[in-house]
Formats: C-alpha cells, structure tokens, sequence
C-alpha cells in the first residue's frame, strides 16, 4: 500500500469527466491531483483528486470500459453508487455545490441513526452525493 493512497479507490467514470471534475473542485472543496488528457481523443483518459483525505479517480467513458460493463450515470440512466462526505457544516457544503452546478435529491435533514445531518445531491455527471455532518 502507497503512503498517499488507501487499499482501495473509487473510480468514476463521466460523459464529460473535465466539467466533473471542475465540479468537484469548485463544489465540494476538491482538490485535483492530476488530469491526463488522451492526446487521441482530447478525453480525459484519467484524472485524480482528493476529498478530505479520500483520494478518488475520473475518466472519461471510453467503449472499451463499457466492454468491461463499467459505465458512467449518463449511460445508465442512474448510479448504483452514494458517496457519503462528513463535513463540518451541511448548510455551507450544500449551498456551494448548488452553486457549482448540483441538484439537490433530499433537502438536510437529521439523520435518527447517527444523530446528525444529512442531504443528497447529484453531481453535473449523474453521480450521487451524500453530504453528512456529525
């Protein structure tokens, strides 16, 4: 295992990974890593950010991963996957990834399990977020 990277990564895939990442960036307080750009096809043929101490990765959908049955929210219709962020302040966190561009699913609301708060919004790229503060 690197020092820098957990054991395991989240991989998202996006019909325009560019605007997806300046999404995450500008929305959720990212911060990019690295964006290689496939010099064939002006895609973006990787990239990788960091959430708090979460390293994740985005690329653009190219067929050959759509072979491996790997596809991004655009070509599914949906996502099968919700990412949670524990963050200090919902409020705040929610009005700056409207602004960026998200949808808000499910306003704030207190969560009875955990005791704290949460909403969920849908990235510029059909991605699911969970935005939780303690």
């Amino acid at each position: 295992m690197s020092e820098t990277r957990p054991d395991a990564s989240i991989y998202l895939l996006a019909r325009d990974a560019a605007k997806a990442l300046d999404f995450y960036v500008a929305g959720l307080g990212a911060v990019e890593i690295e964006r290689w750009i496939d010099p064939e096809n002006g895609k973006v043929g990787h990239s990788e950010f960091r959430i708090g101490t979460q390293h994740l990765f985005l690329a653009d959908e190219y067929p050959s991963m759509e072979a491996l049955g790997v596809r991004s929210p655009s070509a599914l219709g949906g996502t099968s996957v919700n990412i949670w962020i524990h963050i200090d302040d919902v409020e705040a966190a929610l009005a700056r990834a409207v602004a960026a561009g998200a949808v808000l699913l499910v306003p704030v609301e207190t969560m009875t399990v955990d005791e704290g708060r949460r909403c969920r919004i849908k990235d510029p790229a059909g991605h699911v977020w969970t935005l939780v503060d303690p």
